[in-house]
């Protein structure tokens, strides 16, 4: 148990508080933020992807910003306290590439400490489109919607559109005095 000034203070917590998955040595490596508040390298990933800031990371839990190293997110520092309560074999942390352009993590180096199974782990991870491109490709129909507002702001189509409504107003002023006059 660990000690502060006589009492026992709990142990962190070994899970990421925004996807509640468990920390690993991967995708999921404990990454402290200049508030001290931790969250796991791929929920990170998935805000920095969303954010108009790429160059910092908002606390989701404090709202304080923390700027991201020049050599990019997967270079904040690992929380060496949630690291410490992993087995051996998971102390050392994989070496990851984040290509926000892409939105994918990518395994760069696999640590030689690693067991021979852990070399399945999957090499990249897509983490969302980047801030501004989500028309662009998305399981909701992104692309769809994208497309329609691009047609319908085409001078042509608002022609159409605005012809269309005077024509209906007319044929409603049109019914209208035809009812009046029965």
């Amino acid at each position: 148990p660990l000690q502060t000034c006589g009492r026992q203070r709990r142990p962190p917590d070994l899970e990421c508080a925004i996807c509640f998955c468990q920390f690993n040595n991967v995708f999921n490596t404990p990454k402290v933020l200049q508030c001290k508040h931790t969250f796991c390298l791929e929920c990170l990933a998935r805000m920095n992807v969303k954010s108009t800031q790429p160059d910092t990371i908002q606390c989701p839990l404090c709202r304080a910003y923390t700027p991201l190293p020049n050599l990019g997110l997967p270079k904040l520092a690992n929380d060496s306290t949630v690291l410490s309560y992993f087995p051996a074999a998971m102390q050392h942390v994989y070496s990851i590439r984040f290509n926000r352009n892409k939105g994918k993590l990518h395994v760069k180096r696999v640590p030689s400490s690693a067991p021979t199974l852990t070399q399945t782990v999957s090499q990249t991870l897509d983490v969302g489109n980047p801030a501004g491109l989500e028309g662009h490709q998305g399981r909701d129909g992104g692309r769809e919607r994208s497309l329609l507002i691009t047609v319908l702001q085409t001078p042509l189509c608002k022609a159409f559109i605005m012809s269309l409504v005077a024509i209906l107003i007319v044929v409603l002023t049109i019914t209208i005095i035809f009812i009046n006059k029965k």
